[in-house]
């Protein structure tokens, strides 16, 4: 029973690699996901659509940070929070872009209610200039509100809430596991003789 219990606090507690590795392989599922609606499913990709994969492309920015050096508290800290951040603004993204599917299912109902709608032009910063780089990932083509797809009853939008919800949960408990020293979690202190 030790064992397993032992197993599964080094895969969850940010002092060791593997919850680094989950995460980094996390990013290129939801990376993966959005390629695959994209270029299988036709499903071109909003202004709000490429905003949220950028937040997902920091996922694998934190992974990256955790897994160099996950013993040190510094380096744990400048992850968990790369983690944290780009959850939580991913997460606003996609409460606004719910907002604009919204808008667009209304206006379907009636032609003359206003509805807004986002931009067609990506506007990332200078430094990082993501739809010039990698166009054929980061160039927005459709256009914000189409629900063109839907699982168990929720919308793309609803499901990307829900996982931006989930992951700052645990950024956040990651954050703040990452001040406990790694002994304290499998009940091992350092005893003389």
């Amino acid at each position: 029973m030790n064992n397993i219990k032992s197993f599964f606090l080094r895969v969850w507690f940010p002092h060791t690699r593997i919850l680094w590795a989950l995460l980094f392989l996390g990013f290129i599922f939801y990376e993966a996901c959005g390629l695959y609606f994209q270029y299988w499913l036709k499903l071109n990709p909003c202004i709000e659509c490429v905003y949220e994969r950028a937040c997902f492309m920091f996922f694998g920015v934190a992974a990256l940070i955790g897994v160099t050096a996950p013993k040190y508290l510094l380096i744990r800290l400048c992850a968990s929070l790369v983690w944290l951040v780009s959850s939580v603004w991913g997460l606003i993204i996609a409460i606004e872009h719910r907002g604009y599917e919204i808008d667009y299912q209304k206006s379907l109902l009636d032609p003359f209610a206003s509805f807004s709608t986002c931009g067609f032009h990506a506007n990332f910063p200078q430094y990082m200039k993501l739809d010039e780089w990698l166009p054929s990932v980061f160039a927005p083509t459709g256009v914000c509100g189409d629900a063109a797809w839907d699982f168990a009853g929720l919308t793309m939008v609803q499901w990307i809430i829900f996982i931006y919800i989930c992951n700052a949960a645990v950024a956040g408990i990651v954050t703040l596991l990452s001040f406990i020293p790694f002994g304290t979690y499998l009940g091992m202190r350092n005893r003389k003789g």
